[in-house]
């Protein structure tokens, strides 16, 4: 009898925390947030796309490797922009950012990051420097070389 009512009491417990809720947990917010500006100057808060997979891609306007990932961006952002919300944004670091977007024909949003506070906060050394960002706004994966589009699509699959 003394078992059965203090597994009745327990249950009971369990109930009350279910229904009451008694974690608390924080508010969403991304690991690092920043604004820059868009090559229009219109500004760009990342935080404001908490709830989407974003991927950062952070280049330098004379650097073959980022030149040659464009494609590869480019047919993932075409690929997940409207299914799955995918932000793919380009962060280019220090100048010459307007012509590398045109003449490589990126098709992705591209910001700049004139005196490299980004690429600082994010630890951006080599590039590219491609950091992945879960819907919670968390950084999933961060990847220092160019990526070709199947190392793209796997590591995508981590925060679609």
């Amino acid at each position: 009898m003394k078992k059965r009512s203090a597994l009745l009491l327990i249950c009971a417990a369990l109930l009350i925390l279910s229904i009451s809720g008694c974690s608390v947990r924080p508010p969403a917010s991304m690991e690092k947030d920043f604004t820059l500006n868009d090559l229009n100057g219109n500004s760009f808060t990342l935080s404001q796309h908490l709830g989407q997979p974003i991927l950062l891609c952070f280049f330098l306007s004379g650097c073959h490797f980022c030149a040659n990932e464009v494609p590869n961006l480019n047919a993932v952002y075409n690929k997940y922009k409207d299914s799955q919300g995918l932000l793919v944004l380009g962060i280019g670091v220090g100048s010459g950012i307007s012509e590398f977007v045109t003449s490589h024909g990126v098709i992705y949003p591209a910001l700049i990051d004139q005196n490299q506070a980004v690429a600082d906060l994010y630890n951006v050394g080599p590039v590219p420097h491609n950091v992945f960002i879960n819907k919670k706004g968390s950084i999933v994966r961060t990847e220092a070389h160019e990526l070709t589009e199947s190392e793209l699509e796997q590591y995508l699959q981590e925060i679609l």
